[in-house]
This record gives C-alpha cells, structure tokens and sequence, in this order.
C-alpha cells in the first residue's frame, strides 16, 4: 500500500520546485505492518474505548446484583457507644440521697443480627430488577460487540477501495504519460498540431492531480481504521484481505428471524420489560406491612455501668403504613407507566429491526449487481481504450478521441472500486443488522 503513496510523493515533487522537500516533510517514518482482517477486529475488541466501556458497564451491572441480594441474608452488626458524665446520678431516697451509678463513663457494646421476615416483596424485586439491568448490559455488550466489528470491517474496506482507486489514479497517470511522450513523438514528426500536445500534457497534469487527492484519500482512510482499533494514528498498514468478493447467499426469512432473536438491543429491551414488571412489584409492596427480627447481645439495658454484660435480647418489630398521602398509589401508577413505555419499545424496536434488516438485504443485492455491472463496463471501457489507442498509433484517431477513452476508462474502473467497496460493506452491514455478528 505505501508504493502508491511514494509513487505520489514522486508526482508532487515534479509539479513544483518546492515538492522534493514537501515530500521529504511527509514520509512516514514508521514502517508498514501486515494486517488481516480478523486480526484488526481481534485489536478492536482489546482497544476499542466504546467496546470496553460496554464490558465496564457489564461490571457494574453484576455488581448491581450483588448488591440487591445482600438484603436477602442477615446482617450483622457490631456497635459500640461511649458516654463519659461530669457527675454521677442520684437517687433520692427517704434515708437520703443514693449515688445511682458509680462510674462517671460508660461503654456499651452490641453485636446484633438482624432480617426482614417480610416485605411485601420488595427484595425479592430489586433482586429481579438488577438481574434484568445485568442482562440488559450483557446484551448491550454483544451489540457493542456487533457493531465494533461492523464499523472496523468498514473502515478496513474503506482503505482497500481508497488503495483500489489509487492504483485506478496511478495507472491513469502512466497511460496519461504514455500518450503525452507519443504526442511529442507525433509533433516531431510533424503529423499532429501542437494543440494536440499541449490537450495530452494538460490531461497528464489533471491525472497527477488526480493522483495526489487518491494518495491522500488513503491516508484519511488509514487514520479512520486506527482510531477504531485504538492505536496511534500514525500506523500503517499492509492490508491482506482482498477487496474483491463472491458474496456469500442470503435469505431474507432466515436473516428476519435470527435478528429478532440474536440482536443484542432486542434483548437489553425486554430485559427492561422484565425490570420494568419487578418495579411493579416493589411499588406495590409499600402498601403492605414490612417485619423485621433483631437478636443481639452485650449491653442492651440502659448502661449503668460500662462493660460487656451479655444481656441477651430478641425483638420483632412489624410496620404497617396505613395512610401516606396517595405516595403509594401513584409510585404504582408510575411503574405500570414504565412498564407500557418498555413494552412500546420492545415493540417499536422490532419494526425497526425488520425495516434495517430489509433495508439491509436490499443493499446487499443492490450492491452486488452493481459489481456485474462495472465489470462489464471495465471489460466495455478496457476495448475502447485499447481501439482509441490503435487509432491514434495509425494516424486515424485524435487526440481528443484518445483523452476520452482514457477518462472513460479511469471513471470505469473507479466504479468497479467503489461497487466491490459497497459490496463488502453491504455484506458486513447486513451481518450486523441480522444480529451475525
């Protein structure tokens, strides 16, 4: 990929005086690597910062769990209160004042255990609703995935049809150098005007321009690929897959129904109607009554004084809130509500599913037709060329006929570039939208 690039540095240098040294300020000085496709998505899935925020929040999702189970097993705590009194209390008797404590500090540890015997079900939902939030991120973790691979592959293509079409622009070039040198022959030998001469080194002049806006597209398209893998921008690449493709065959039926069923946004969206039926079961919970047991140990009476006594103590404490003002009533409302608006999106995310994926398929073969197509122009603008050329060597064909054929020709290949590009890129895109990916 770099022989196009010094090929172009070579045509800068012979347009200007100043060129040698601004091709000399531009040449990379790290060396090209070989790259496969699968390598740079395995790169991707490493570095990508849009990836691995995803896995992060996978992390966080599991940790959520963890954190809505703790309440379904005792706690346990261990407490401690100090008090220190300027005098000691007294007690006042009919044979005279009594010192009530003998001490001027008391401590007063406890180790206690406590558990919810029961609460309408508001543990057992949060624990439904994290459980949900957990595979809502596993399944937005697969589409991240999906679609890191689908812009990478992407970005990959985008630099093979940027090289296609610097080869197209450098081969023009030579053709174009080509012609001029038998223009300049033709005027030496006085059988074409000068004008011609002039039309075939003012063609040559567009072509080198030509070639230096291609040179830098890949460039561009370079930088693109390394920001999706993550690395420096100033990597370059030997790119081994070929751009060229047999495409693989499609049936709209089967793509339908493995994206209905694979698609990782599907999924995270009936997980939330999955969390979004637990938060009913929360809400609802309030208005039932919530008891709670606590046993504990150590000194429970109001210290007299400090020390561990072992008083051992069991409690049951039940909480029933009869009135709060229409607070339940309407934090069950609002949860019903969020549970219509998931099921909306699922439903709502499905038909655009099916709309991407047919979108998608049709591309696919729109993509692959035009490829047909620009083949048979490349073989159709290949002939001309060769004729113009023929024509011109025999003295029966101008210079004007000639510079059509070659731009004819250069526009064909273009095509073809850009059709076999939109093929791979169709096909990828269609992988990713069937949930393939």
């Amino acid at each position: 990929m770099n022989k196009p690039f010094f090929f172009t540095l070579a045509l800068v240098a012979s347009l200007s005086p100043y060129g040698a040294l601004r091709a000399a300020a531009v040449v990379p000085t790290a060396a090209a690597q070989s790259l496969s496709l699968n390598d740079a998505v395995k790169i991707a899935l490493v570095r990508n910062n849009a990836y691995r925020s995803a896995a992060v929040g996978v992390d966080a999702a599991r940790s959520q769990l963890g954190e809505a189970e703790a309440p379904l097993l005792p706690g346990v705590a261990l407490q401690d209160s100090y008090q220190s009194v300027s005098s000691v209390a007294k007690l006042s008797t009919p044979i005279g004042a009594l010192p009530f404590s003998a001490v001027h500090a008391t401590n007063s540890p406890i180790l206690a255990m406590q558990y919810t015997l029961f609460d309408g079900g508001v543990r057992n939902a949060h624990v439904g609703q994290a459980a949900a939030g957990l595979s809502a991120a596993e399944s937005q973790l697969v589409q991240a995935r999906g679609a890191t691979i689908a812009a990478v592959s992407q970005a990959y293509f985008g630099v093979l049809t940027a090289e296609r079409m610097n080869g197209v622009a450098q081969r023009a070039v030579e053709i174009a150098q080509q012609h001029e040198h038998q223009a300049a022959l033709f005027l030496k030998n006085g059988t074409i005007p000068r004008a011609d001469l002039l039309r075939a080194q003012a063609e040559l002049a567009n072509e080198q321009v030509q070639a230096i806006g291609a040179a830098g597209a890949v460039k561009l398209a370079e930088n693109q690929l390394d920001m999706l893998l993550g690395v420096p921008l100033t990597n370059r690449y030997i790119l081994t897959d070929p751009l060229s493709l047999s495409p693989p065959t499609f049936h709209l039926s089967n793509l339908l129904t493995t994206a209905l069923s694979r698609r990782g946004d599907l999924a995270a969206a009936r997980a939330a109607v999955r969390a979004a039926r637990k938060g009913i079961v929360a809400a609802k919970a309030s208005r039932l009554p919530q008891v709670n047991a606590v046993i504990a140990d150590g000194n429970t009476q109001p210290a007299v004084v400090g020390g561990y006594h072992n008083q051992f103590s069991i409690g049951l404490t039940a909480v029933w809130r009869l009135f709060d003002n229409g607070y339940s009533r309407n934090g069950i409302a609002l949860a019903e509500d969020g549970l219509k608006q998931a099921q909306l999106g699922v439903a709502q995310l499905r038909d655009g599913v099916e709309l991407q994926v047919r979108q998608a398929f049709l591309r696919e073969n729109i993509a692959a037709s035009q490829v047909d197509a620009a083949k048979k122009l490349v073989a159709v603008s290949d002939e001309t060329l060769r004729l113009a050329e023929v024509r011109y060597r025999g003295g029966v064909g101008t210079e004007l006929e000639l510079e059509d054929a070659d731009l004819g020709d250069r526009a064909a290949r273009e095509t073809l570039a850009r059709a076999e590009g939109d093929l791979r890129v169709a096909v990828v895109n269609l992988r990713f939208r069937a949930g393939l990916l």
